[in-house]
């Protein structure tokens, strides 16, 4: 009978242990959720977690509270993320560098993030564009490449930092257009659009908010977009593909991720609520204005996605030369 009673508290155990992550599934959310972003904030990414979270808690019932953990190229925030509790309180707002460029542009990588971070679903992808100081011989992409064959090494780009999307663009466009060109780093986007607006720097890869008030302006000229598609706000920008170089498209791109174990209800609900998010109007409209376009895969889709981009970034990033510490 004693062993027909422990063996019965053994089994009871059992079930409580695998009824709890059910319990906490059909609960989920019962309280406020953190959203990590592994970068400064009043950034681009800053700026569309705020607006994800504001969506996300109205869908979800509970607060959704932004936590800006930068520093490592994201790392940090991403390493925190990995360790937390697989409960589906901790997200990250996670990207292309955090996902899968890291992995190239770091020599200790402390997390597997296409193992040790399940993606819930896709948020945005990212073009950059390609400007000239409007002082600049360069009316086109065919003359930017057409100079830089002439004078290997003479035409110089600015961008916000080594292994950066736009230093990784730049890398993409010199491998697509057989040129060279002479990287400047410097530590932000800010600092390297004041240089290239001022003429100490030709050109650079930015972001479309960031330069469309200079290009209506008259101080810098639209070459190309690294994208997919032509932008809304520069209708008259051809892509790379159309300026003759399809091999020089780069987007960047977002998602949420949260640590591996996290149930799968959870997950759903998740995912559910971001995609709602992200097909939004308001939302749709006002990424569509700097350039970012919803990529609407979700869960297992959106991790086939994530683990193809490691080896692509790691081709960008092998290209570029970078190496980060």
């Amino acid at each position: 009978m004693k062993n027909w009673t422990t063996l019965w508290g053994v089994v009871a155990a059992g079930c409580a242990i695998l009824a709890a992550p059910l319990a906490q599934a059909q609960d989920y959310p019962s309280h406020s959720i953190t959203l990590v972003v592994p970068f400064a904030a009043a950034g681009i990414s800053d700026n569309q977690s705020r607006m994800l979270a504001r969506k996300l808690a109205d869908s979800l019932g509970q607060p959704v509270v932004v936590e800006n953990r930068p520093g490592a190229s994201g790392m940090i925030g991403a390493e925190a993320v990995a360790h937390a509790r697989p409960d589906g309180y901790t997200l990250l707002y996670g990207t292309h560098g955090t996902q899968a460029a890291n992995l190239a542009l770091f020599d200790n990588v402390r997390i597997d993030p296409p193992k040790d971070l399940r993606a819930v679903h896709s948020l945005f992808r990212q073009s950059t564009v390609l400007v000239a100081n409007a002082a600049t011989p360069y009316r086109s992409l065919k003359d930017l490449v057409q100079a830089a064959r002439q004078r290997p090494g003479a035409v110089n780009y600015a961008s916000a930092g080594s292994g950066t999307q736009t230093h990784l663009a730049a890398a993409r466009l010199q491998s697509a257009a057989g040129i060279s060109l002479t990287h400047i780093p410097y530590k932000g986007a800010g600092p390297a659009l004041a240089d290239v607006l001022g003429g100490n720097v030709e050109i650079m890869f930015s972001y479309p908010e960031s330069v469309d008030q200079h290009i209506q302006a008259g101080k810098l000229r639209a070459l190309a977009v690294a994208g997919q598609s032509r932008l809304d706000a520069m209708p008259q920008v051809p892509t790379m593909a159309e300026a003759g170089y399809p091999d020089a498209a780069l987007e960047g791109w977002s998602g949420v991720f949260v640590p591996a174990g996290t149930p799968d209800d959870v997950v759903a609900r998740l995912a559910a609520a971001i995609r709602q998010a992200t097909e939004a109007p308001d939302v749709v409209a006002s990424m569509a204005a700097i350039g970012s376009f919803p990529m609407g895969l979700s869960d297992a889709d959106f991790q086939r996605f994530v683990e193809q981009e490691v080896p692509r970034w790691k081709e960008v990033v092998v290209q570029s030369g970078a190496r980060l510490e």
